[in-house]
């Protein structure tokens, strides 16, 4: 059996995660960001070129070089794509440029960790062609999280469709079949199809009720540190918000 290789010591001090978030403008791209962070509240300020800080209305146009992060978590740095139905094949190769550049980095801060790709499932058409692009292209070592949002979403519709199909039944019983109803929507419209992909997800993290103040993205912090292949990088990951990590840990697991 082969031994995992020690790290080398030129890059253990990571100072930053990094993590490239995709998704449309309707994926709830902030919501996560700011429930990751602990920071409802409070805008994100960018890095530039000499990795100063600078104030988040300055960057008016879109651009995935862009580094920001939120002064509640300075260890996490994010780089946005706003998904690929609004730029298509342009913004694929954008990505797919920017993971190959990242990936050459020299030092471990300035490389690509992981990949967000948040996608809603508050419609009804399911998966596109376009949002299943990076799927077949791949992302190289980067580990890519598939995040369903907005999972509350399907269980209105499996509402709206048990009702719809037979006006005879109670609230209690449409309450009773909503959960099953969901969960075959979800695994008929997403699940099947990344069943088909070249390159499936590491992990699917799935998320509802985001919009209340209760609920957190623990799984997700948890699920992005298993992903990785460097412990030195799955620690510093749980380590950034100064969790209660070993609990966490088995919250997640044992779901």
């Amino acid at each position: 059996m082969s031994q995992e290789q020690p790290e080398n010591s030129n890059n253990l001090h990571v100072e930053r995660f990094r993590i490239l978030v995709i998704g449309n403008a309707n994926a709830g791209k902030t919501t996560i960001l700011k429930k990751v962070c602990h920071a409802q509240g409070r805008e994100p300020v960018y890095l530039n070129s000499d990795s100063k800080l600078e104030p988040s209305a300055s960057r008016g146009n879109h651009e995935i070089e862009h580094q920001f992060q939120y002064p509640t978590a300075h260890g996490f740095v994010f780089h946005d794509s706003r998904g690929f139905e609004a730029g298509g094949a342009v913004e694929l190769q954008k990505v797919k440029d920017f993971i190959e550049n990242r990936a050459k980095g020299g030092q471990l801060k300035d490389q690509l960790h992981a990949i967000w790709y948040c996608l809603p499932t508050s419609n009804d058409r399911g998966m596109t062609n376009a949002e299943m692009s990076l799927f077949e292209s791949g992302t190289g070592n980067v580990p890519i999280i598939a995040i369903f949002t907005k999972m509350d979403a399907l269980d209105q519709m499996a509402r709206n469709q048990l009702m719809f199909n037979d006006d005879n039944l109670s609230r209690e019983e449409i309450d009773e079949q909503v959960p099953n109803v969901a969960k075959a929507m979800f695994q008929e419209k997403y699940l099947k199809r990344l069943d088909e992909v070249k390159h499936k997800p590491r992990y699917v993290v799935l998320l509802r009720d985001m919009n209340k103040e209760d609920t957190n993205c623990d799984e997700l912090i948890v699920r992005t540190s298993q992903a990785l292949d460097r412990d030195t990088l799955k620690l510093f990951c749980l380590s950034i918000l100064q969790i209660d990590i070993e609990s966490r840990i088995k919250q997640v697991i044992n779901r």
